[in-house]
């Protein structure tokens, strides 16, 4: 079949462009970024879009001779540049109509469980409004609202993972939250079950695992399948709305408003509905974690994961504080002093230092905002090599200053570069 697949780029979009293209179907996606996918497949077909500000009018040229569309584009917060109904109504309806004016006859919208009209997110209303639109269409449709999505790449398993990988595990109230979370290969098959001709049209399909889990039972097994001992503790709901500037400091979308709401609702539904369509039970996450051991790279992640970001503030702190102190308050004439050792003297003196001070503070606010992270490090470890280079030869006294700053300096660099692996390999 010739396809379109939308959110080829994301967690579920990259599990379902590999099964595609294993079954032999021509894909053509659609993504702003497709250079990814290029080094993963030179041939593929690409629609370089920005989804979230597409109309009808740019779909048509691209929808001639297409027999399916799938939509597996989704945000879980909200941008200054995107909100939930631009990119999960009104974009995905501009496509659904180009698709159903073009002769495309079958659209697959990946949606998600807990999607109504009258919900109280504005996640799941902008997935229903496009739900409801696709419904009335004239064509074959199927709609998959999955609960949480295990497996490989997954954000939101990370996250959990990571939970579960602290000391102590901080609960929504009770933990008797219930969750039911879903196999991306489960799911996959699932959504090339719907591709079948056979395959009856017009579904609403509940993807969802075998059985339900409570929240702390959940971080349990987790903690137990990474080999760590489980520890909670329960916070208020009340009290929970207090992570949220936390989460965005953390740059973690799914610390939000919106996904604590989710949480505390539950999302769960009848596995029978998703088992019938499959013809099997699908797997439940219980299940998944006692056949499986998590590897060495798995718990380093689950670890680590919220080192990043404190990695990221310690080492903007440093790059801050040194600029800050240098220039106010340790005392002038000792520096000048240490300056003139080096051979630097009046006027050049002042210049030197208050322009390392800024360029000090300048790199301390780089480093916490992450701009241009690759200069912005090996700038600092440049820095760092020329400071020391120079102490050596005209204050090697400092080598043999009892607080060791001059040794410090070695563990902050492999920090620095510990920094810039996790910045860039964050998913």
């Amino acid at each position: 079949m010739n396809i379109i697949l939308t959110g080829a780029t994301g967690f579920i979009g990259q599990h379902l462009l590999q099964a595609l293209l294993a079954d032999q179907h021509h894909v053509t996606v659609c993504c702003r970024n497709p250079s990814p996918l290029w080094r993963h497949n030179s041939q593929l077909t690409v629609i370089e879009m920005d989804f979230g500000s597409s109309e009808i009018a740019d779909w048509l040229p691209h929808l001639q001779n297409i027999d399916a569309v799938i939509n597996a584009v989704g945000i879980i917060q909200q941008t200054a540049h995107v909100s939930f109904n631009r990119l999960h109504n009104l974009a995905a309806c501009s496509l659904f109509k180009a698709a159903e004016q073009s002769g495309v006859k079958k659209i697959i919208q990946i949606s998600a469980l807990g999607a109504e009209l009258n919900a109280t997110t504005e996640y799941f209303i902008s997935k229903a409004q496009a739900d409801e639109f696709l419904k009335a269409l004239d064509l074959d449709w199927f709609i998959f609202k999955p609960s949480i999505v295990y497996g490989q790449g997954a954000k939101s398993m990370a996250l959990f993972a990571a939970l579960a990988a602290l000391p102590v595990t901080p609960l929504m109230g009770n933990g008797k939250q219930e969750i039911q979370p879903v196999c991306v290969t489960d799911l996959v098959n699932g959504i090339l079950l719907a591709l079948s001709p056979q395959t009856k049209g017009k579904q609403i399909i509940q993807a969802v695992g075998a059985k339900p889990v409570t929240f702390i039972s959940l971080m349990s097994q987790l903690a137990g399948w990474l080999g760590l001992p489980f520890r909670s503790i329960a916070i208020p709901v009340r009290y929970i709305a207090v992570l949220v500037p936390l989460g965005k400091w953390l740059d973690e979308p799914t610390l939000s408003k919106e996904t604590i709401v989710m949480l505390e609702q539950g999302n769960t539904a009848n596995v029978e509905n998703f088992a019938s369509h499959l013809g099997y039970r699908p797997q439940s996450l219980q299940q998944t974690l006692q056949t499986t051991r998590a590897n060495q790279a798995e718990r380093w992640q689950a670890r680590l994961y919220f080192m990043r970001p404190l990695l990221r503030l310690s080492i903007a702190l440093v790059w801050l504080w040194a600029g800050i102190v240098s220039a106010f308050f340790y005392p002038v004439a000792e520096s000048y002093q240490m300056l003139q050792q080096v051979g630097i003297n009046g006027v050049f003196a002042a210049l030197t230092l208050y322009g390392a001070s800024l360029v000090d503070f300048c790199l301390g606010l780089a480093t916490l905002f992450c701009w241009r992270l690759r200069l912005i490090v090996w700038i600092q470890i440049s820095i760092m090599l020329i400071y020391s280079a120079v102490i050596t030869l005209y204050l090697p006294e400092f080598w043999q200053h009892p607080f060791g700053p001059m040794v410090k300096n070695l563990p902050l660099l492999c920090a620095i570069l510990v920094f810039l692996i996790l910045e860039e390999e964050r998913p």
